[in-house]
């Protein structure tokens, strides 16, 4: 088991606002041709802080949609993507409990991530695709297995990154989490 410091905190949740900048929609990733890293910051923060963190990077990403696109922003299919990042922040608390219990699980870390990126896939694409009058059953099932497998990938890349990317800062620093 492990807790962050308020140093490290801050750390991680400075360079994951940075990511957010630089990658959310878009807006700002196109410059780097960057995907959109929300889903996996989501999933992360769910698994290393507390509400409050999650919440501020909600809040990021709300501010950086409202600076590219103003009002246009705000329907019904918008205001779905609240549970759909929920659904990777809870998906990386559940995987936290099971980390505390038996320290890193492959099959808990699958069954966690895969989850939670499945579920917010079904609820933010089918929120935005179920909006037009031309949705079908069929067009939504073709739609998510087009678009599922590479947010899979995409997330999954990120959290591969920050994982690495924490252990080489922690070891880098020589200091033990407290």
């Amino acid at each position: 088991m492990f807790n962050l410091s308020t140093k490290q905190t801050v750390t991680v949740a400075i360079v994951f606002s940075l990511v957010l900048w630089a990658t959310r929609g878009q807006h700002v990733a196109s410059l780097f041709s960057l995907p959109d890293a929300t889903w996996a910051i989501s999933f992360m923060a769910g698994f290393l802080f507390g509400p409050l963190i999650f919440a501020i990077v909600l809040a990021q990403a709300f501010l950086i949609d409202y600076l590219a696109m103003g009002s246009h922003l705000f329907n019904l299919a918008y205001l779905a993507l609240l549970p759909a990042y929920l659904a990777l922040y809870f998906a990386g608390k559940w995987f936290r409990g099971q980390y505390d219990k038996q320290s890193f699980a492959l099959g808990a870390f699958a069954l966690s991530f895969v989850g939670g990126v499945a579920i917010c896939e079904f609820i933010s694409s089918g929120s935005f695709y179920f909006q037009k009058s031309t949705a079908s059953i069929s067009g939504f099932v073709e739609l998510f297995g087009q678009y599922f497998f590479d947010n899979l990938f995409f997330a999954f890349c990120y959290v591969v990154v920050s994982i690495l990317a924490f252990y080489l800062l922690v070891g880098a620093t020589n200091k033990k989490l407290a």
